[in-house]
């Protein structure tokens, strides 16, 4: 016969609670894009995200693209508000600036042949940390040759906002996107790269699209995704020109302290209350067994 100790008990419980605190247990929240958001173009959208922490996201379309009337095929310097066209599942949220049309002949992606498209993501007060992002039709995928550009690639960039302060239009072009320079229509410095991914799309002959997963410490109220440009850095298997998706959804997760900055203190995410259920439910058998005297064979 063997007698359960309560240091055995005490080893258990403390083996629980790390398995019950691990990253699996960590709460998350997600952004159906096409699910959430309206089917009709739109500039501006508040759109609910599902589980904990990051409450509505308010998206906003921009891009350099500029011109007079459809295909024109000219890029400017600034970045201005373009419309956000849902086109539902599989393909998802594509960006249509006032060089390009909504129609068949688009190109109506996330692209980068004749100025830059970008979203912005903003969670109001709460901060939170992006950990992935999925794409539904890619050039990657779907290779298609639109207004003279062969898009058969899907690279894309991803920031955080950093900033002291939330992002604003700078003073000499208001109408510009949050959180550029005055020349140029640049990303100031308020906007950290997270990091290039080339080739998001599955490359599997579908609509599928990818999952690109995103590691970051950052927890921020704004976040951005665009299509890729030079300006943003080089690497492997990165260009600009060709690139063309369209977002189905983010994923992340949120702070279980304090959030100084954009730096989560005092523990990294909010456990899920199904782990802190299960740990209680261990503590409950373990003491069970000890008032029965923890015979064993």
């Amino acid at each position: 016969m063997q007698t359960i100790s309560s240091e055995h008990i005490s080893r258990a419980l403390v083996a629980i609670a790390l398995v019950g605190l691990g990253s699996s247990a960590f709460a998350a929240w997600n952004l159906d894009a096409v699910g959430s958001c309206g089917l009709s173009n739109f500039t501006s959208e508040t759109c609910a995200t599902s589980g904990t922490g990051a409450g509505t996201a308010t998206l906003t379309g921009w891009s350099t693209g500029s011109g007079v009337g459809a295909l024109s095929g000219s890029a400017g310097a600034d970045y201005a508000a373009a419309a956000i066209y849902n086109w539902a599942s599989p393909n998802g949220l594509g960006i249509v600036a006032t060089n390009e049309s909504s129609g068949s002949t688009g190109p109506h992606a996330f692209d980068n042949a004749f100025g830059i498209d970008a979203m912005i993501f903003g969670f109001g007060t709460n901060k939170v940390n992006l950990s992935s992002l999925t794409i539904g039709w890619n050039g990657s995928d779907n290779a298609v040759i639109t207004n003279g550009v062969n898009y058969n690639d899907s690279d894309l960039s991803v920031f955080a906002w950093t900033g002291a302060s939330a992002p604003t239009a700078p003073a000499s072009s208001p109408s510009s996107m949050p959180g550029t320079t005055s020349t140029g229509g640049a990303l100031s410095a308020g906007w950290t790269l997270v990091g290039n991914y080339a080739n998001v799309g599955a490359l599997n002959g579908s609509a599928a699209g990818g999952t690109q997963g995103i590691s970051s410490s950052f927890y921020s109220s704004y976040w951005l995704i665009s299509a890729y440009s030079t300006a943003y850095g080089t690497g492997t298997n990165l260009d600009e020109g060709n690139d063309a998706f369209k977002l189905m959804s983010i994923a992340g997760g949120t702070c279980g302290g304090t959030v100084s900055g954009t730096t989560c203190l005092n523990g990294a995410k909010v456990p899920e209350p199904g782990s802190l259920a299960l740990m209680g439910a261990a503590l409950a058998g373990m003491l069970a067994l000890r008032r029965h005297k923890g015979q064993v064979a």
